[in-house]
């Protein structure tokens, strides 16, 4: 009895922490017909240079030859509601992004999510500001509907790109 009763607590904490797993990447491959590999690269550069600006360098790696551009980058929390936008004021999203490009596509992957909860002040006391990886199911629908909001501008900016060099 006791094994049986060992055997269904093990399996009902797995399943309880598969459903507490944070949010890890957000993955989308973008179409560009008839545009080069080149072209989306370079393209994709200046996108990244001018979406996510830092005191650093935005950019941390790329390679033409391969096609990928590594960078890191922030947002202001996505929120949805008066409420969702009240309790998560001032909130960041951290993140890395991966860009490969191929002859009319790109792979862009959002990894490293990080959520920073800014400092705060509460009574006498003084919270600093923190970062947490992104398990609340409302956070992480948030935060992937707005890095896929991003993935759009990305595709509309390469997109733009190619009727602006069409001068």
């Amino acid at each position: 009895m006791k094994l049986v009763l060992g055997v269904i607590f093990m399996l009902l904490s797995s399943l309880s922490f598969a459903a507490k797993e944070p949010l890890k990447e957000v993955v989308e491959v973008v179409e560009f017909p008839d545009i080069a590999q080149k072209q989306i690269f370079d393209a994709a550069k200046i996108w990244m240079a001018q979406s996510f600006k830092s005191s650093n360098s935005v950019i941390q790696y790329e390679d033409a030859a391969t096609g990928t551009i590594i960078g890191k980058g922030n947002m202001n929390y996505p929120c949805k509601g008066a409420w969702n936008c009240i309790a998560h004021e001032n909130y960041l999203v951290f993140f890395t992004v991966k860009i490969d490009t191929k002859d009319n596509k790109a792979r862009v992957v959002f990894n490293d999510l990080k959520l920073k909860v800014p400092a705060a002040i509460t009574g006498s006391s003084v919270i600093k500001s923190y970062e947490v990886d992104i398990y609340v199911p409302k956070d992480k629908e948030n935060i992937e509907n707005g890095l896929k909001d991003v993935i759009g501008q990305f595709k509309n900016s390469i997109q733009k790109n190619q009727i602006d060099n069409d001068w």
